[in-house]
């Protein structure tokens, strides 16, 4: 979906079968992976914003650690799915991260799993998810490395254009990926603190091929975050905090 012009694109996935994407062993071994590092993450506190909360995966992660959760999801067919899971121990709320139906410093916390790689301005989304949250907020979010390993294997082979250059490549329409370096600064602008980040999207490819070695390897925050250091995973979480 284009949001108010083409510089504000996002994806609206209105209508589609998010729950379906979920389906097999190394996505649910990415998904587990995913919950472990986000509950890791969120100590707790009144109030909680997930947005493109989606049909509520991530609700389990933080519902018990804040008195207030809600969920932002432009899809109603998965704003609906989550209300069908949670009912009325959640807030939903339709609307996107470019424009947040919140007064400033709301929350204590916002999780956005899943999302900055659809944003075509990512520094607007991260100037209004600091304006919504407190002072000392945590703000765990994920994004999309171009400069992953395998895409480093496909640009020596000739097959990927080069991951070192440029802080922004489009894969195609609202899918993005992104330079470490240049979501780092980004977050320094919008003033976001980096306490850490965690690797994803590895081990989970594997586990599609060879579904056994998931029930040997359980998911590792350690590991994750070891690995996470050096930004080299197809995908990165940051935990971060709102200066």
């Amino acid at each position: 979906m284009k949001g108010n012009g083409n510089s504000l694109l996002f994806q609206d996935y209105q209508g589609r079968d998010y729950e379906g994407f979920w389906v097999g062993p190394g996505k649910q071994y990415l998904d587990k992976l995913e919950r472990k590092i986000i509950s890791h993450a969120l100590t707790g506190g009144n109030a909680i914003l997930d947005i493109g909360a989606g049909f509520g995966r991530l609700g389990p992660c933080y519902m018990s650690k804040y008195r207030e959760s809600h969920m932002l999801e432009p899809a109603t067919n998965l704003r609906e799915a989550a209300e069908r899971t949670f009912g009325s121990a959640v807030q939903y709320h339709s609307g996107n991260v470019y424009s947040l139906p919140f007064p400033d410093s709301t929350f204590d916390a916002a999780v956005m799993i899943r999302v900055f790689h659809h944003l075509g301005s990512p520094e607007v989304a991260l100037r209004e998810i600091h304006r919504v949250l407190k002072p000392g907020a945590i703000f765990v979010f994920s994004y999309s490395n171009k400069r992953n390993i395998g895409r480093i294997a496909k640009f020596l082979c000739g097959r990927a254009p080069n991951p070192f250059r440029g802080d922004c490549e489009p894969y195609h329409e609202s899918l993005f990926g992104h330079r470490p370096g240049h979501v780092r600064e980004l977050l320094a602008r919008e003033h976001f603190e980096v306490k850490a980040e965690f690797a994803t999207g590895l081990l989970d490819k594997v586990i599609n091929v060879l579904p056994p070695i998931g029930k040997i390897i359980e998911p590792s925050i350690a590991l994750s975050r070891a690995i996470g250091t050096l930004r080299l995973a197809p995908a990165e979480i940051i935990v971060g905090v709102r200066q």
